[in-house]
């Protein structure tokens, strides 16, 4: 299937679910919403598909690095990265800053849209894709241009992702493959198994660090839950 076959068919997906249920995820017995997507990323960089899930603002994703199955946790303060092969990883303090904005997050993953429209994105159109639209919202500055492409309606899901570094020219872009909700996701799925061994790191200490030497398997795919967004 070719690639606008593809996304066709995605934007079709889309509108069953949207159509289907309300515009945002139900709860769960604990009042918590969870999400599923997985998201494929091209261009100036080796590919990377990502799994991720989340369940209120803990989050679990799930990629290869170096032929590595890599496991990315955030959950109950921390901000865990292990191997599932060699049972080893790495343990982060979550900044403080980072901590406070979950509770302004939709979900700890996929927030593009609110990203860039607090930076002053503006939207610049929007596209047809079978049988539905999608709104593109572009913010261009000194640092290049970030542009994303989210569903119609309230749900406001994003269905790509564009990114050109001005200094360098790199570009990427990431896509947004599958979409599920309201999934009977245990606690268990966001907690570190047993046997695996964790060096385990204050938020300072890693900063610290980090500059200087290899910490953990893979870095952290998703900074924004490690550091914050800064205001």
């Amino acid at each position: 299937m070719t690639s606008k076959g593809s996304l066709a068919l995605l934007l079709a997906t889309f509108a069953c679910l949207l159509g289907s249920a309300p515009a945002h995820a139900q709860e769960d017995a604990a009042g918590e919403t969870s999400w599923y997507a997985e998201r494929l990323t091209t261009g100036d960089a080796p590919v990377r598909l990502e799994h991720l899930w989340s369940k209120g603002d803990r989050l679990r994703s799930e990629n290869t690095f170096m032929g590595h199955p890599i496991v990315n946790l955030v959950a109950d303060g921390r901000y865990v990265v292990f191997d599932r092969l060699s049972r080893r990883g790495i343990s982060i303090a979550r900044s403080p800053l980072a901590i406070a904005q979950d509770a302004d997050r939709e979900r700890p993953f996929a927030n593009e849209l609110a990203a860039l429209r607090s930076a002053g994105a503006e939207q610049v159109g929007s596209e047809r894709v079978g049988t539905s639209r999608c709104d593109i919202w572009r913010l261009t500055n000194q640092e290049g241009r970030r542009e994303v492409c989210v569903s119609e309606g309230d749900a406001k899901l994003p269905l790509w992702r564009k990114i050109w570094v001005r200094n360098t020219g790199r570009e990427s872009l990431s896509r947004y493959l599958e979409w599920s909700r309201d999934l009977q996701l245990p606690d268990a799925f966001f907690q570190v198994p047993a046997d695996v061994e964790l060096e385990q790191l204050t938020y300072e200490a890693y900063l610290e660090r980090a500059p200087k030497e290899r910490l953990g398997p893979s870095p952290p795919m998703h900074r924004e839950l490690l550091h914050g967004t800064p205001e």
